[in-house]
């Protein structure tokens, strides 16, 4: 990031100058109160690339702070979490956490209470951010990135089936299109019967603004049409055979990508940063990206799937060393425009935005701004109730049941309240 740029960004950074010159004096204040401090931080490739490619200016602030990262996979991440919890010890300092699993360690009380630090951040970040992060007016986690959705798209395989792909703007047009895409034998998507995980389904409903329960917690999954709608139509996909019997995250998933053997991917903006360092580099200027097919003419073109935060652990003997830690890394809006530079994944801090990197033309888009798109998309997504402490429960379940439903041993009634009565019973939810 050269020197103009960062200049830009802090003209037009909306942090006030009281929190900057807060920022500063905490800087130079913890250089006298860190020596010999090391935190440990968990995280996962490709994301922890993404905070230590901000390291060298944290470094540079704080030169008594030696941060140590531990590379885990997110479900091992979130096992040993809950191990701790059991045994009470075996934290770092620090720790990546995916919004779709903070709500149960939020609930668990293993996170360190940052309410007052956040404070000054709270309206420069995304509202729906802050939600799984914060139980009983507490924070208890920084949100990080965002998970906008749009439909990725390969051109020449859109080319080859004669789609335009201004012309998809509902689930419907893309139904249609996957007809098309089925005489020349390429799936419009991958979905996998009897391994699905749900994630495809929660996005639907997301982009409805539906979720496993309400927003006063009850299960809806076998009371609200529109749910039951949703799953019928993956039924209907199914049945025409216009999706791919591959399961998400595997190696016959990736080698599809990057064979040209599926032709969308409706995905969040962070599969930028897979496709692009590791599952299909060699196909920079085939992929596109449009809204997300809407359910009605004028409903809502996104939804929002994962996005992360950073938590200190309330064991943390360095709490305040940490602090300065997460603030530099996600409360800074140079820092976080050049983490979305360089990976894609989306900041849900504001000021990054005004970015003029947001503007640029991306050559792995075929010179599309891509994330200029992201960002009209971002300011879209609707409110939902997916995640919470009992997410984990929840998509467990309905992954079973979905499953069922996928190779035809039950409809999508008995499906959803199957599931529904199934999460009541393990959640004591009504």
């Amino acid at each position: 990031m050269d020197a103009q740029l960062l200049r830009q960004i802090g003209r037009t950074a909306v942090l006030g100058a009281a929190l900057v010159a807060t920022l500063v004096v905490a800087a130079g204040a913890g250089a006298a109160r860190h020596a010999g401090t090391t935190l440990t931080v968990w995280c996962w490739t490709p994301t922890d690339d993404a905070l230590k490619g901000a390291d060298a200016g944290f470094q540079k602030a704080h030169p008594d702070i030696t941060l140590k990262y531990v590379q885990i996979k997110p479900a091992d991440v979130y096992q040993k979490l809950q191990l701790g919890a059991a045994a009470g010890s075996g934290f770092p300092d620090v720790s990546c956490v995916e919004d779709s699993h903070l709500g149960q360690f939020t609930k668990l009380g293993i996170l360190a209470d940052i309410t007052k630090q956040a404070a000054p951040y709270k309206k420069l970040i995304q509202a729906y951010k802050w939600t799984e992060g914060t139980l009983n007016g507490h924070v208890y986690a920084f949100p990080w990135d965002a998970g906008p959705m749009g439909l990725f798209y390969r051109r020449s395989v859109f080319k080859q089936a004669h789609i335009n792909p201004a012309t998809i703007h509902t689930w419907n047009d893309f139904y249609k299109a996957g007809l098309k895409l089925k005489s020349l034998g390429i799936p419009i998507w991958l979905q996998s019967k009897a391994q699905n995980d749900a994630r495809f389904f929660e996005d639907l409903l997301w982009q409805q603004g539906l979720g496993y329960v309400d927003a006063s917690g009850k299960v809806v999954l076998d009371k609200n049409p529109k749910v039951l709608s949703t799953l019928q139509f993956m039924g209907k996909m199914w049945n025409a055979g216009i999706l791919g019997d591959l399961a998400e995250w595997t190696d016959p998933w990736y080698q599809a990508i990057n064979d040209g053997k599926v032709a969308t991917l409706p995905m969040a903006s962070w599969m930028g940063t897979f496709l692009k360092s590791w599952l299909a580099p060699k196909t920079a200027g085939d992929w596109g990206v449009i809204p997300l097919p809407a359910w009605t003419p004028n409903g809502a073109q996104t939804a929002n799937d994962g996005g992360s935060s950073l938590a200190i652990m309330k064991s943390s003997s360095n709490f305040d060393a940490a602090w300065q830690y997460v603030q530099w890394h996600l409360g800074r809006a140079d820092v976080q425009a050049h983490m979305y530079q360089q990976t894609d994944l989306f900041p849900s801090l504001e000021s990054a935005w005004r970015s003029p990197y947001m503007r640029q033309g991306d050559d792995y888009y075929g010179g599309q701004k891509d994330r200029q798109l992201f960002e009209q998309l971002a300011k879209k997504i609707p409110v939902a109730h997916i995640y919470s402490s009992d997410y984990e429960q929840m998509d467990s379940l309905m992954s079973a049941e979905l499953q069922k439903f996928a190779l035809g041993k039950e409809t999508a009634q008995q499906a959803l309240k199957n599931a529904a009565s199934a999460i009541r019973s393990r959640t004591g939810r009504s």
